[in-house]
């Protein structure tokens, strides 16, 4: 059994490199002083964050923006603020007791006050809607906007970080293991800090 499973291996390991091509699937070697020896024994593949960082900035930055939003909120807020305008009026006007005599003063303030509540309703309808949808979106885009300022702070701290400690500070190495004592093969993994 084991005679078997040791010819598989290395007839695999045998085809694999007859029809392998030149091109990797890792990414390319970063040219150092210690890259050259390093190139011989394992594959290198840098863990950059920046790409990350950049593609998180991007999410965010879609739904970040936020002075719609505010334009809206002037909006809504200045319908609501008419409406009100039109409804203290009519209600003051209900509430008014004329000084004249007839009573024709008493019915034009009553008739008055009802046109101007009733006018005060469509701007309601219209300013309340409008202004809690804006005042909801704003607070979304700016949750959006906050962590993307975040995601760039720790951007710029990475960056800092590895001009101080030099661009290799992180490495993931992998290396390519064949045991035939025990007619096994395998990648090992090294992550340096």
């Amino acid at each position: 059994m084991n005679n078997k499973l040791f010819f598989l291996i290395l007839l695999v390991a045998g085809l694999s490199f007859a029809f392998a091509d030149d091109m990797s699937d890792f990414r390319g070697v970063p040219e150092t002083e210690a890259s050259s020896e390093v190139e011989n024994v394992y594959y290198l593949v840098e863990l950059d964050s920046v790409d990350i960082y950049k593609e998180l900035i991007e999410f965010e930055n879609k739904d970040a923006s936020y002075g719609a939003n505010i334009e809206g909120i002037v909006f809504g807020g200045g319908l609501v603020c008419v409406g009100t305008f039109f409804l203290a009026i009519g209600i003051y006007a209900i509430n008014e007791t004329s000084d004249s005599d007839d009573g024709w003063g008493e019915v034009f303030d009553r008739v008055a006050g009802g046109v101007s509540i009733g006018v005060s309703i469509p701007f309601y309808l219209l300013g309340i809607p409008v202004l809690a949808y804006n005042i909801h979106k704003y607070n979304v885009r700016k949750e959006h906007a906050i962590k993307r300022d975040q995601y760039q702070e720790a951007l710029d701290r990475y960056k800092v970080r590895m001009l101080q400690e030099g661009w290799q500070s992180v490495q993931l190495r992998v290396v390519p293991t064949l045991n035939l004592a025990n007619a096994s093969f395998g990648a090992n993994a090294i992550l340096s800090f």
